[in-house]
């Protein structure tokens, strides 16, 4: 009795067989990206905050290099000191200044809240629910709490020091690094994908000189505003309200909170006119100033930066808050140089085949 041949598969079960494990592939590395990125976030967060540094970078060394016909690395040095040195001066002499505010607003700030609590008749509510707050505390939370912050400021160092050699380098030779990132693509994506980077690169310069014209109007003005109306540490407070314009929207309502906490030393009427004095500024900033720096940059609705800042905030935390709208703006890029290029292509599918004579 003969026994039987084996079937060999047909052509087209092969062509299935191998389209399911590319399939399969494919989900794997996926799922592999996605487990590396959210593991890694922060660490490409920091790298990303590099590359709007280092944009930033260049595009002032730039500026003055040309305008004063000096050579590109020298001026590029004498920036990356000059920031350096004026950031550890301000550490410095500010630190200080913090440090006894704060101990001047811890005695001054509760009587000054009993007496706008009193004026509106809830005096017996404050002191009766906060003070027992206050008592139950125990010294463990006290101590958890403090490992934490210590452990969120190293992180933030690290994200720091990475940042800054990433700005550093790629402001003094971006083409290396985008020619290496290209080098690891595949041939026929990386016109696509140098084109991509273009587009990005020349929208973030758009919307970072918006953000950085806003944040130095932001921070002068508080910086007067404050010191006529005696609020401490007038200048740090006006420094942090242009920082934290960076974040639209969000950065207002953060940067603000310190400031009418400070200013209830001087009195209610003080923290009142801190309140005004914000809305009015972030109103013409948000308003006035920003549609006309940004005519020709990316436009991004409110709704959506507000939503990109919910969603980035909710998956990373601060830091996605902080380059959600820088995010939304590469995408937005990206997709408008992909619907760019596909546009001849869709026009070609429609375009109605010659007939024959």
């Amino acid at each position: 009795m003969n026994a039987p041949t084996p079937r060999h598969p047909s052509g087209r079960q092969r062509g299935e067989q191998a389209k399911g494990r590319g399939l399969v592939l494919f989900t794997l590395a996926l799922l592999a990206g996605a487990a590396v990125t959210v593991f890694t976030v922060r660490v490409l967060l920091s790298v990303f905050a590099g590359i709007l540094f280092a944009i930033v970078l260049r595009a002032i060394a730039s500026f003055i290099a040309k305008h004063l016909h000096a050579p590109y690395v020298l001026v590029l040095t004498s920036l990356v000191l000059v920031l350096l040195g004026g950031t550890v001066l301000a550490v410095v002499f500010s630190v200080p200044l913090v440090v006894d505010q704060i101990d001047k607003l811890r005695s001054t700030l509760p009587p000054a809240a009993h007496r706008f609590a009193d004026s509106l008749g809830y005096g017996d509510v404050l002191e009766h629910g906060l003070g027992n707050k206050l008592q139950n505390l125990h010294f463990d939370k006290a101590a958890s709490g403090a490992l934490a912050t210590v452990g969120t400021t190293f992180d933030v160092l690290a994200g720091l020091i990475v940042c800054f050699f990433v700005a550093v380098y790629g402001a003094a030779d971006p083409g290396a690094y985008s020619r290496a990132l290209l080098a690891v693509l595949p041939a026929r994506h990386r016109a696509v994908a140098a084109a991509i980077m273009q587009e990005a690169t020349s929208e973030l310069r758009r919307w970072l000189l918006g953000r950085l014209v806003a944040m130095l109007f932001v921070g002068v003005s508080c910086g007067i505003a404050f010191s006529l109306l005696g609020v401490p540490l007038a200048i740090p407070l006006a420094v942090l309200a242009g920082l934290l314009t960076f974040v639209e929207y969000v950065g207002a309502v953060a940067s603000a909170i310190p400031a009418i906490l400070l200013a209830f030393s001087q009195g209610p009427l003080t923290a009142v006119w801190v309140g005004v004095t914000y809305t009015a500024l972030h109103i013409i900033e948000g308003y006035v100033l920003t549609p006309l720096l940004a005519r020709n940059a990316v436009r991004i609705p409110p709704a959506g930066t507000l939503v990109g800042q919910a969603l980035f905030g909710a998956l990373v935390g601060s830091l996605g808050l902080t380059f959600s709208t820088p995010l939304l703006v590469v995408a937005i890029s990206a997709g408008k140089e992909l619907r760019k290029r596909s546009a001849p292509e869709r026009t070609r599918e429609r375009e109605p085949e010659p007939s024959a004579a």
